[in-house]
């Protein structure tokens, strides 16, 4: 009997290949450093279109701004109280100054959510959603520290200086560019001094801070933060420090708290 011969050709094994929807979606284990370079320059590319939005707007609302600004200065010695302007330019870089900080202050957000977006593809889905959420938990903390001086620190702080402890023969008026140096500095300060939480959670949450850590060297922590406070506050005086140090104590408390939270879970 003749041998039957396969033919391999007439029925050929069928060829599996991944379909395009199969390979990995995330680029980001593919890209070189150069690409990831590249992206980095696109994060701070929008960082600054998003910025430079702001101050045209800051500009052109220029009047209101100064106005806002100046109001606990006017809280404090009247609706009748003015400036004196020392620099030729002084009144002009006032506007400048005042769209550049406001603009600083409301880009500051959304440059966190971008260099987020640049970080979080080479993460866990779940790592992910804890840094969006800590993403806006920072931005709240940031925004309530600019709150607190806005509503308590600053004007008090004005107070002590101008009225206070203010000699009977001395009118008080204050150069205009010295005033918004003390205003914008102070605010940038109580808001970037509200991220402790946010580092500290930070540090725990990857296993480099522990609670029985802080909680056997608070006298340190204590000391550390007194520090801190006497460096950043915006006046040489204890009252001053103490406007920082208050609120930077509860914070580490309220950090404390978190920090058992996560390790209990």
């Amino acid at each position: 009997m003749p041998s039957k011969k396969k033919n391999l050709s007439s029925n050929p094994q069928p060829i599996i290949s991944a379909p395009e929807e199969s390979l990995p979606h995330d680029r980001e284990k593919f890209m070189t450093l150069g690409e990831h370079l590249e992206e980095l320059r696109s994060v701070l590319i929008r960082s600054i279109l998003v910025f430079t939005v702001f101050f045209v707007v800051a500009l052109y609302f220029g009047e209101e701004l100064h106005k806002l600004v100046i109001k606990p200065y006017k809280n404090i010695l009247g609706e009748s109280a003015t400036f004196y302007q020392i620099k030729l330019m002084a009144p002009f870089m006032v506007y400048l100054r005042t769209g550049f900080m406001v603009s600083i202050l409301i880009t500051f957000p959304f440059a966190l959510a971008f260099l987020w977006g640049f970080v979080s593809p080479a993460l866990e889905p779940r790592t992910a959603r804890l840094g969006k959420a800590l993403i806006a938990f920072s931005t709240v903390l940031f925004w309530l520290g600019v709150w607190l001086c806005w509503a308590q620190a600053f004007e008090s702080f004005l107070k002590i200086f101008l009225v206070t402890v203010r000699p009977l023969d001395i009118e008080t008026r204050l150069p205009i560019d010295e005033y918004y140096d003390v205003f914008f500095n102070m605010h940038l300060i109580f808001g970037l001094s509200f991220q402790l939480p946010v580092i500290m959670v930070l540090l725990a949450a990857v296993g480099i801070l522990k609670l029985s850590f802080l909680l056997k060297h608070w006298r340190e922590a204590f000391i550390g933060i007194a520090f801190a406070a006497a460096v950043l506050s915006p006046g040489p005086d204890v009252i001053s420090m103490l406007m920082l140090f208050v609120p930077l104590l509860v914070l580490f408390g309220i950090s404390l708290v978190l920090i058992a939270i996560i390790e209990r879970k």
